[in-house]
Formats: C-alpha cells, structure tokens, sequence
C-alpha cells in the first residue's frame, strides 16, 4: 500500500515530464520533428529539459520519501521523519564521488554530487529498498524507550519528536551506510553497480537466436516490477550489439543482398516496446475497454496519450505496474509473446526484416512499416500483436477490478 500510494502521488510529475518529453522528442525533435525550426525552440527544448529534471530526473529521490513517509503513518510513526529518513538512508547507499569530464578532456573526481543515473527512475529499486527497509528499521527502533529521549513538557511537540528519533534515525542511516561501504571494499563497485551487473551477466551470449533475445526481453521486462529501468540496465550490452547487426542489414540492404540479422534495435522498439515497456498500449486499451475502476480509466485516458508515442511512465507509476502482482504477469508475458510473434514472422518472410533506425517514439503501427522500408505486412503483424496483448491484459484488467472492490469493502467494514 504505501508503495501503491507514492507512486500514486507522482502521477501529476509523470504526466508533467511525459508531455515536455512529446514536445522535446516529438515536435522539436532536431531532424524529424514538426516545429523544430520555429523560432525559439532551443529554448522551448531547454524549458522541456529543465521540467524533465524537476519530474522524472528526480523522480527516485520523491518516490522514496512518499514510500517513507507512506509506510510510516501505516505503522502509526511520524510520516514526515519516515521520509527523510528514507532518502537519507538511500543517499547513504550510493557512491559519493562522481567522475566527470571537464572542458579540457581531463577526468575530475567530485565529492558530495549524484549524477541523474542516482536521481531518476534509473536507480528506483535502491530507492524502494531504502524507503520500505529504512522506514521498518526506524519504526521499530523508535519502539524502544531505552532509544528515545525525554524532553521536558514545555518543549514544542515537533521538537520532542524530532529527537525521539534522534538515535533510531542515527543508528538506521548508519546501517545503510555501512553496507555501501562493505560492498564497495569488497567488490569495488556500488550496490547498485553490482545488481546492474549480476543481471547482465546472462545476456553476454547471441541476440539473433530466439532464446537468447526472449532471455533478453524476459530480463529487460521483469526488473521493471522491482522499479529498475530495464533499457538503462541493459543498454551497456544491447545497444552497441543491436545497432551493428542494423548497420549490417543497412550495408546489405544497399549492396542489393538480403538483410542478414532478424534482431536490430528497430526491431525491438517497433514490435516489442510498442506504447513503451511491457508492450504498454495493449494495458491502455484493454483498461478502455474491459475496466470499470475510474481511476484506471483516467490514468489510461491520460497516460495513453504519451503510449503512442512509447512513453510509459505515467502508466507505469499511475496504475502502477512496479511492485503490482496483478499486472506483474501479463506485463512480462505479452513482450514475450510480442518477440515471438515478430521473430516467428521475420523468420518466415512474412514481413521484411528491418533496416531502417527510426526514432524510439514513432508510434505504433507506422513504425513497423518505417522500419522495415515500407512494408504494410509490419503494419499488420503489429495490430495483430496489439490484440493478442490486449486479451492477454484482459483477465488480469478484470482481477484488478475485483481486488480493488474487495479492499474498498474490507475498508468500509
């Protein structure tokens, strides 16, 4: 619930950050977009920016206060010192020194800063950690008397609270600081390096055979659940591998030969992230079509919007799918059945392979037929796509519904 909750609390950021991402990556965009050559859109393009790093740049930092804060009125605990606990103890987990590159090419060590890698929804795992584990800790520390300090009647009641929780909130911050230092002694790296880098590990193999890019798409899909940005984690290894096999298509392409390589970048963002990630506009319509809650119905009618254009935040922490064991299986399920629908196809020659990088927020449906030169049969396969992963949403749109029936009961009982 208190996760539930916080990310509830961000809808009106999410919604903020994916409209100045539309205007940013859609309309001005520099070689395709509509109004990129209106005057004044650089600096449009730098109000987006800016909005974006006040919404979803920061966005881990606000989640784990609001899970803090959240969990501790449900423990009956002072909210307010929940949350600042929480990112305090979530701080403490990440690295403090930041290498940057200076103007000069040099590498400069700076203490005391947090790259956006530590602030945006990149690293929202660590922050769930920090709020959920943080709080708990805090919680039940503040229950010890032999912890708390008396204050005199006559003192304020802010006061008296703030240092009833002096030492639980010393000892819990200290914790989290201590594990960050063990693991960075004993393994060189952050905790947050090391989770990146035990998922990895299993991707080092072929993307063009069809178990390795469904182990791909099976990692990138799930970690989303626990509040990593699969794409990010990734990234490092799909990216340089996915556009030299697009490169490869491209040279075979216009050396008249056949595209070798089924699996390309373009390939995943047409047929598999189509409204985003968990092929997020099958959840949006199948929330049209088969909910009756009114808050999911709003969250789709608004979020949807951005999902044509494959952003998927706003339904991602509206609804929200992290951390939600109702939508955790069709989210993972229907990007895997979307690869294998693609693959299966592309294999067959039943549509053209694709040769063409189109950009990541072309919508649905044209991207198929942009990336593979103009083919319609893309087109086809991807609404086909869109049903099937909209009926596989279906049943789990109408437990949803039920669950949130039974806990409006249970509430007012």
């Amino acid at each position: 619930m208190a996760v539930r909750d916080a990310f509830a609390g961000s809808i009106p950021l999410t919604i903020t950050a994916a409209f100045f991402l539309l205007v940013n990556n859609v309309l001005l965009a520099p070689k395709t977009g509509l109004l990129r050559s209106m005057p004044g859109h650089e600096q449009i393009m730098a109000i987006g920016t800016q909005a974006y790093n006040g919404t979803l740049g920061f966005l881990t930092i606000l989640i784990t206060f609001l899970i803090g804060y959240r969990l501790a009125k449900y423990l009956k605990a002072d909210g307010s010192i929940g949350g600042m606990v929480s990112v305090a103890s979530y701080i403490a987990l990440v690295p403090n020194q930041l290498t940057i590159q200076s103007a000069t090419g040099k590498s400069v060590s700076v203490l005391g800063a947090l790259s956006q890698n530590e602030t945006s929804a990149n690293a929202m795992m660590m922050g769930i950690i920090a709020g959920l584990v943080g709080t708990t800790i805090l919680v039940k520390l503040s229950k010890s008397k032999r912890l708390q300090i008396k204050m005199p009647n006559g003192v304020p009641p802010a006061v008296s609270k703030a240092f009833s929780s002096l030492f639980p909130a010393f000892l819990t911050i200290t914790f989290f600081a201590i594990i960050e230092v063990l693991v960075q002694t004993l393994t060189g790296m952050s905790p947050a390096d090391v989770i990146v880098k035990v998922l990895q590990a299993p991707l080092v193999g072929g993307f063009q055979s069809l178990p390795g890019i469904l182990l791909y798409v099976f990692l990138a899909t799930v970690v989303f659940i626990f509040g990593i940005h699969g794409a990010f984690v990734f990234g490092a290894i799909s990216g340089p591998i996915l556009l030299t096999s697009l490169q490869q298509n491209i040279d075979a392409i216009k050396a008249g030969s056949s595209a070798p390589n089924i699996v390309t970048q373009p390939f995943l963002d047409a047929y598999v992230y189509m409204g985003g990630g968990g092929t997020m506009i099958c959840l949006v319509l199948a929330i049209i079509i088969f909910s009756r809650r009114k808050d999911e119905r709003m969250i789709a009618n608004i979020g949807g919007v951005a999902s044509l254009f494959n952003i998927s935040e706003p339904m991602m922490f509206g609804v929200p799918i992290v951390f939600n064991p109702v939508y955790a299986i069709p989210f993972v399920l229907s990007p895997l059945v979307a690869t294998l629908i693609a693959y299966v196809s592309t294999a067959a020659g039943l549509v053209a392979k694709t040769y063409i990088l189109i950009p990541w927020v072309t919508p649905p449906v044209i991207s198929g037929y942009l990336a593979t030169g103009g083919d319609w049969r893309a087109s086809l396969m991807q609404i086909i796509t869109i049903v099937i992963g909209t009926l596989i949403y279906a049943p789990f749109v109408i437990a949803s519904n039920r669950v949130f029936q039974k806990q409006q009961a249970e509430q007012q009982a």
